[in-house]
């Protein structure tokens, strides 16, 4: 497949820093910077050649999975990925990641509909930027708007639509928002519903198909059996496009989700909220056999129903024997005997237990704050959206850079018993509420 005349670059001393694992531009640089220039084969130059190739080297090509559109330039297959033991393969033409659908041509829309017969779209974006930036429809296909940022994110509006420098992908960001957020948590747990109802093919995008895509890939690569170098790999790729992600972003989510929740499955089932059951069945509709038959991976065993054993009723009543001589009377109840032989012994009761009771949880006083962003919260918390802890985030993360500030103070009786709760809020406008000793202040 050949490289698109649209495909967009990387600055130079972007890649060669990201191959050199020092870091890039700044979080705020990131967001604020222009989109990348599209560059045709006439105009790319040798060090542009140079760093492209030092990237396909280390990561793989991207045009083995490129769907060459004009408006959209980081549309990819993820058919042909194969699972860890190398025995499965994804289907083709089933799971489609990308960038915005802003541009389309009808070219392109043909291509999607017709080519890749996509029927189903899932838009990752904020309302904000979907205003600003609108799909161009795909005939035949639904479309689902699932923000994984929540409804609202700082410094989106339709003058400024592109993401705030405490929004830009980095490490913080991608454990803060994409792996612990409870928009995102939500909105993946939805997503990953919506591909087990879909028989056709589904392609997901957020704006550039990078950071809220790429982590919805690394959750199905993930449930499909991929490696994390594979996935990595696919994660990375987005560079070769004129997308700016490093390594140490998708390590440092890996490495979050390890240390909180022990394995990845164990994230997905628990966090997520994605069932062994479901995981199992995503296999069987996503994958098929790397043996060149093309065998669909085996579909989830229905669990066993329990049989009843068939009463027989005969067919002629038996007459009943001649009644004998009763020795006792025939009011007195007949003895039980134990194994024991201890006719008299007292049947032990089982104990009932009962249900736990929820939680009585009483709010007593609630008092504003004016703080400024000098509080940091203490990693693997449990923390809440609401103050009647009623909805949890899971836990926070461990990093210790992102700063907060108090917006809100309230006394809180559950069960009785007094606790303080804080009302915390981040630069995005981000709230939570966690207890008052999972809080420290930053000197």
């Amino acid at each position: 497949m050949q490289r698109s005349s649209i495909v967009k670059s990387l600055s130079i001393a972007g890649v060669v820093l990201s191959l050199a694992g020092i870091g890039g531009p700044s979080a705020l640089a990131a967001t604020t910077q222009q989109a990348p220039v599209a560059i045709t084969r006439s105009t790319r130059n040798a060090d542009d050649d140079a760093a492209l190739k030092a990237l396909v080297d280390q990561y793989g090509d991207i045009n083995k999975t490129l769907i060459p559109l004009v408006g959209a330039y980081n549309a990819r297959d993820l058919g042909g990925y194969q699972t860890a033991d190398g025995k499965w393969q994804i289907r083709p033409k089933r799971l489609i990641r990308s960038s915005n659908l802003n541009g389309l041509t009808n070219g392109d829309k043909k291509v999607l509909s017709h080519d890749y017969h996509v029927t189903s779209i899932v838009d990752f974006r904020t309302p904000g930027q979907i205003d600003y930036e609108p799909d161009q429809p795909v005939p035949g296909a639904t479309s689902t708007e699932l923000s994984i940022l929540g409804p609202h994110a700082f410094g989106d509006s339709s003058k400024h639509p592109t993401l705030s420098g405490d929004f830009s992908g980095d490490g913080s960001f991608y454990v803060q928002r994409l792996e612990f957020g409870y928009p995102a948590v939500n909105g993946y747990h939805e997503f990953l519903n919506k591909l087990l109802t879909n028989s056709q093919a589904t392609l997901y995008h957020c704006s550039s198909g990078k950071d809220r895509t790429g982590i919805a890939t690394v959750l199905v690569m993930s449930i499909l059996g991929m490696s994390e170098k594979t996935i990595t790999d696919d994660y990375m790729q987005s560079n070769e496009v004129g997308g700016h992600v490093e390594a140490a972003w998708i390590k440092e989510y890996f490495s979050e989700i390890k240390s909180n929740y022990g394995s990845m499955t164990n994230y997905i089932t628990t966090l997520i909220n994605f069932t062994p059951a479901q995981q199992a069945k995503l296999r069987s509709m996503y994958l098929i056999s790397t043996d060149g038959k093309k065998t669909a991976y085996p579909a989830p065993k229905a669990p066993a129903q329990v049989t009843h054993p068939t009463v027989v009723t005969p067919a002629t009543p038996a007459k009943p024997a001649p009644a004998k001589p009763a020795t006792t009377p025939a009011t007195k109840p007949a003895v039980v005997t134990h194994q024991s032989g201890a006719a008299d012994k007292p049947v032990k009761k089982h104990k009932v237990t009962k249900a736990k009771k929820k939680a009585k949880i009483k709010i007593t006083s609630t008092k504003n704050l004016h703080t400024k962003y000098t509080y940091r919260l203490k990693g693997n918390k449990k923390w809440f959206k609401d103050s009647h802890l009623k909805k949890a985030f899971g836990h926070t993360p461990k990093h210790k850079k992102t700063t907060w500030k108090l917006v809100k103070e309230e006394h809180i009786k559950i069960n009785g018993k007094k606790h303080t709760y804080f009302e915390v809020k981040d630069h995005a406008g981000h709230k939570a509420w966690i207890d008052k000793s999972y809080i420290t202040k930053v000197k």
